[in-house]
Formats: structure tokens, sequence, C-alpha cells
């Protein structure tokens, strides 16, 4: 009689099928496929089996299981693709919330951003106890500064609204700024532990790509996850 070794090679085949291919439907096709080309082999190994050393029950047994094993781990996969396109989905709604709202991140940035006349850029910043004075200067894009004001120094976070002139009171375009905090005590002593800065500005659309929602502030892009106050404008 004619004896066929049935082993894990389809197994290992349909294994390689789920795991490298994107397409879900593409990989359970494959592993159908050598489904049909096992019973193939299972049927013709029983038809022409030696009666007298019979096909081991238990390899078979394991062959099958592993062809289990291989359907439910390409399943596994296919749940877990759906569950963050859903979870992509409902961070991108709640992403359309923040439209219009001021949210703040690390950083040291300002959006100026209006109409002629309305120009506005908020600066936030945080202190410690202490602080006596707090010099604002604000810089453009080629690192110049343009502007300086004194601030608020309550211990915590403060906030400067800046209407965009400059220090000659030339109305800047709008567009991205930063700034920098020089703080003193009532001596006129430097401080500069516990002072820190925030980027801040409006909302005004949201973006989605691989599951990241983003934030479009009017020149600065803020991936959702680093947002760490979200509050009304000017608050």
């Amino acid at each position: 009689m004619t004896s066929i070794n049935t082993n894990t090679t389809t197994t290992n085949d349909a294994a390689a099928a789920g795991a490298g291919s994107k397409d879900t439907k593409a990989a359970t096709s494959a592993l159908n496929n050598q489904y049909m080309d096992f019973l193939k082999l299972l049927t013709t190994q029983l038809q022409n089996q030696d009666p007298t050393a019979p096909t081991d029950t238990n390899q078979l047994t394991q062959q099958i299981a592993s062809l289990n094993q291989v359907q439910q781990q390409i399943n596994i996969n296919d749940n877990l693709k759906q569950l963050i396109s859903l979870y992509g989905m409902s961070q991108t709604s709640d992403a359309v919330s923040y439209i219009g709202k001021q949210v703040e991140s690390a950083g040291n940035q300002g959006i100026l951003i209006g109409p002629d006349g309305n120009k506005q850029a908020a600066f936030v910043y945080n202190l410690p106890a202490g602080v006596a004075k707090a010099e604002v200067s604000v810089f453009d894009s080629t690192g110049k500064e343009i502007f300086k004001s004194n601030g608020t120094t309550l211990a915590g976070r403060n906030q400067i609204i800046w209407s965009g002139k400059n220090t000659a009171g030339t109305q800047m375009p709008d567009g991205v700024y930063t700034f920098k905090i020089k703080a003193s005590d009532s001596a006129n002593k430097d401080i500069a532990t516990g002072v820190t800065t925030s980027t801040t500005g409006i909302v005004q659309s949201v973006s989605a790509q691989n599951g990241v929602s983003t934030l479009e502030l009017g020149g600065v892009s803020l991936p959702m996850s680093q947002v760490l106050s979200i509050r009304n404008p000017g608050a």
C-alpha cells in the first residue's frame, strides 16, 4: 500500500499567510486551501494505509488542532483591526469637540490669528510662589525679539494676551510666535526653578491618520495625546 506522510508543513504555510498578509480575506482563503489540501492528503492516506500499521490518530489530531489555531489567530487579528479602527473613529469624534477651544501642551509657542484690528495670541506660563516680576519676550520666526512686556505674577498658571503689535506699534502678520519668561523676586534676583511655558492656541480643525487624531491650531499641529488642558478661549 502507498503510504502518504502528512506533516505540519501545510500548517506552517497557512500561518505564514495569516501573519504576513495585510488582507484577512486573503489569509482566510489561503488557509481554506490548506485545509482542502490537508483533507485530500488525509483521505488518500486513510485509503492507502497499511492495515497492520494504521495512521497515528494523535498525529492527525495535532495537525487538525494546529490548523484550527491558525484560523483562530487570523480571526483574532481581524478583530483587533476592527477594534483599532473603532478606537480611531471614537478618538476623532472626541477631537472634533475640541474645535473652537483653547488647548495647551508643553512648549513655548502662541498663534497670532484674527481679523485686522482684533488679532490675538495667547502666551501661557506657570510660576512658583515668590515671583515679583515676570517679563515676557516675544520672538518672530527668525528668532528676533519683537515685543516685550511685563506679565502677571500669580503662583501657578498665568496668561498674557498679545495684540500682535511689535514694540514700534506695527501690526505683525498672523503666524506662530515663540516667547520666553524672565522671572525675578522682590530683590530682582532671577528665578528659574519652577518657571515653565506652554504652547497654546485655538483649535481650528482636526485631522486623523492611522488612528491618530491631530489638532490644527492655525500653524501648529498638536497630537491629541499631547494636550495637557482644554478651556474656553481667554479663560
